[in-house]
């Protein structure tokens, strides 16, 4: 691993720094992984680097190896999957042609590689005390949230807190797992440091002390430790300074960066173009789990619906929200219908059609082409971009305080049972927002149905299923494979090993000693 990461942080290290910081005339006749690491200016660097490294990690572009993330946000119960990953979820055991899951091993450990190596050179460089804590603190935090990507996904993967460089990048290791309570043990460590020296106040593209505590509750549920779940959700909720923004703007503010968001991935396409600029390379989520409704043709007359951004311009309609999914609402009350999906009736917005300002029928035969026409996911609509094209540079929530009241609520439902009260606080408080009525007891059936209908297409459901141990079930029970023209006829099996992913063969390649999981 090492040997093979020599190379790739070498590059990193272009992608972490600008170009003034190479103008230093120092060993420029070997290789210098640690030039960048020799002064406060040059740590400061390396830490915005991090960054940019972990917006790539966690967003979504449509080329063939760099989807891994896109599996999280359509691989459940509730979708129907109508090209792609249906080949690479399960039905294909994982191993298709697309190499997907080798990408978010490979990017999990260039990341951690490169934020232990700000938190072993920060400590070793004078500099302001308060601006080495707040340092070491946001690197921890970020390397923290990389193992706990790699944990839930892979189950088995390697500990590893030394930073490659040329003195010890051909150093001979024994590769083989990490206990879960190794790895778990890190991640806490890691947590607990960002949280006693960070702030709460802090900008929505930073790590602050509201995503360290989330990240640690959510820590704490993948090993039943409910307590410190609970205590670190309601310290967030009380002490935090977010708030539950207005359900029209969660996702339909001019910015996300609202009193909500709890972190924001930032994306900015005058600053931006590739992963190493400030404004990132954007992404075509919202395009995947929308239908091209500009698709749609009537016979003798022009399509009712033009390529406009109201109805989310350009589209993949890859994935889409099932029957499942729309069971659980209730429709005429759940405001999350309005504002989270796109209306069932579309409006005709096409001027030269005769129906121009008019309700579509849903008589119509497009009715069953999915592709064309189906009931989409509006949460990431963009009404800046180009309405020709997929890419959006539109900010991504990564973690919201919605989410925080949920977790909590599960967490003090475990704690004392159906009738707890910060339980029904905590999920009440979302099902007011959305305009449905309290409930009086909590059960896992009814965390999970609130999960669903607050938290769909938003990457997180996968590993919610995964922890409670109802992945399997509910993903055979509800995803189905739909093709273009034809209903939601075709499930595609799931087994128990797949709860976990393959360790990639380029991987097991270089490390030998080191096991796949078992089933692959």
């Amino acid at each position: 691993m090492k040997k093979h990461l020599l190379i790739i942080i070498i590059g990193i290290l272009f992608f972490t720094t600008s170009c003034s910081s190479w103008l230093v005339e120092d060993q420029f006749d070997k290789i210098n992984s640690e030039i960048i690491y020799q002064s406060p200016e040059g740590l400061t660097t390396a830490l915005n680097g991090l960054y940019s490294l972990n917006r790539r990690y966690y967003r979504f572009i449509d080329t063939n190896d760099t989807r891994a993330n896109y599996w999280f946000y359509c691989a459940d119960d509730l979708c129907v999957t109508r090209t792609y990953n249906d080949n690479n979820i399960y039905q294909a055991g994982m191993i298709g042609g697309i190499d997907f899951y080798a990408d978010m091993w490979v990017n999990g450990y260039q990341l951690i590689d490169r934020a232990s190596a700000v938190i072993v050179n920060a400590r070793k460089i004078e500099m302001d005390a308060a601006a080495q804590k707040k340092m070491l603190a946001e690197a921890k935090a970020i390397r923290a949230m990389t193992y706990l990507r790699l944990i839930t996904v892979y189950d088995n993967i390697l500990l590893d807190t030394i930073p490659t460089t040329s003195a010890n990048a051909f150093d001979k290791v024994d590769y083989k797992p990490a206990t879960k309570a190794q790895i778990y043990e890190l991640i806490n460590a890691d947590l607990d440091y960002a949280i006693a020296n960070l702030p709460y106040s802090v900008s929505k593209e930073k790590i602050g002390q509201g995503i360290t505590r989330m990240l640690r509750a959510e820590s704490a549920m993948w090993m039943n430790d409910y307590n410190t779940a609970a205590t670190h959700c309601d310290d967030i909720i009380k002490n935090g300074g977010y708030s539950l923004v207005t359900i029209d703007q969660v996702f339909g503010a001019t910015s996300l960066k609202h009193n909500e968001s709890m972190l924001v991935l930032p994306f900015d396409e005058l600053l931006g173009g590739a992963d190493n600029r400030a404004g990132g390379s954007g992404s075509p989520l919202g395009a995947a789990f929308q239908s091209r409704f500009y698709e749609i043709k009537v016979t003798g007359q022009p399509n009712p619906i033009i390529e406009d951004n109201v109805y989310g311009g350009n589209a993949f309609g890859w994935n889409l929200p099932n029957s499942y999914l729309r069971g659980l609402y209730d429709v005429s009350k759940d405001k999350r219908m309005k504002f989270y999906y796109y209306p069932d009736t579309l409006i005709v917005n096409n001027p030269l059609s005769p129906a121009f300002g008019k309700p579509i029928p849903k008589a119509l035969p497009y009715s069953t082409n999915i592709r064309e026409y189906h009931w989409s996911v509006m949460k990431y609509r963009d009404f800046v971009k180009p309405a020709g094209t997929a890419q959006s540079y539109r900010d991504k929530i990564m973690y919201r305080l919605a989410e925080t009241y949920l977790l909590g609520a599960e967490a003090h439902w475990r704690i004392g049972g159906s009738s707890d009260a910060k339980a029904l606080e905590y999920i009440n408080k979302i099902r007011t927002r959305a305009g449905i009525a309290n409930v009086n007891s909590v059960d896992l059936g009814m965390l999970m149905d609130e999960n669903a209908r607050e938290m769909s297409f938003e990457g997180k459901r996968w590993f919610f299923l995964k922890r409670i141990g109802k992945l399997v079930e509910q993903y055979n029970a509800y995803h189905f494979f739909g093709g273009t023209l034809g209903a939601f006829s075709k499930k595609t099996p799931m087994d128990d090993h797949h709860t976990r992913w393959p360790i990639p063969k380029s991987q097991l390649d270089i490390m030998i000693t080191f096991p796949q999981n078992p089933g692959y």
